[in-house]
């Protein structure tokens, strides 16, 4: 007797994840990015975004991939980037997504610091769950 789920039910389950969000809640969450300030850098690459400070002109970069989204910090003077958030549990709600977005970029505005986004995105809950 199989205790334990088949790697292809793991990844049948994935799939359809990935294929409700980028369905239902993608175009959701690129609206509530555009509202918080995010602008598309390229129409013809409608995945990635970006938001500049206004004082430094420091920039907050977003791309939108098939399983994850990445939010990187880009320093305009070095030119390095720093990753502060990525988010692979697209089982989220777009709400919950902004929330972690927001919260890693200003944890990363105010103090420097890259946000616990493992821990937000609950995937201990979810792993507990599967038992």
């Amino acid at each position: 007797m199989v205790t334990f789920p088949l790697f292809s039910e793991l990844e049948k389950h994935r799939d359809e994840a990935n294929e409700k969000f980028h369905h239902n809640i993608k175009p959701l969450l690129i609206e509530r990015l555009r509202e918080f300030g995010f602008v598309h850098t390229n129409e013809d690459a409608p995945g990635i975004m970006e938001l500049q400070e206004k004082a430094t002109q420091n920039k907050y970069l977003l791309t939108l991939r098939k399983y994850e989204i990445i939010i990187q910090f880009q320093h305009v003077k070095t030119g390095e980037q720093v990753l502060i958030c990525a988010i692979s549990n697209l089982e989220l709600s777009a709400h919950v997504i902004m929330d972690i977005i927001i919260d890693s970029i200003d944890s990363w505005l105010q103090y420097g610091v890259v946000y616990d986004y493992k821990k937000a995105q609950q995937l201990e809950e979810r792993a507990k769950k599967r038992g």
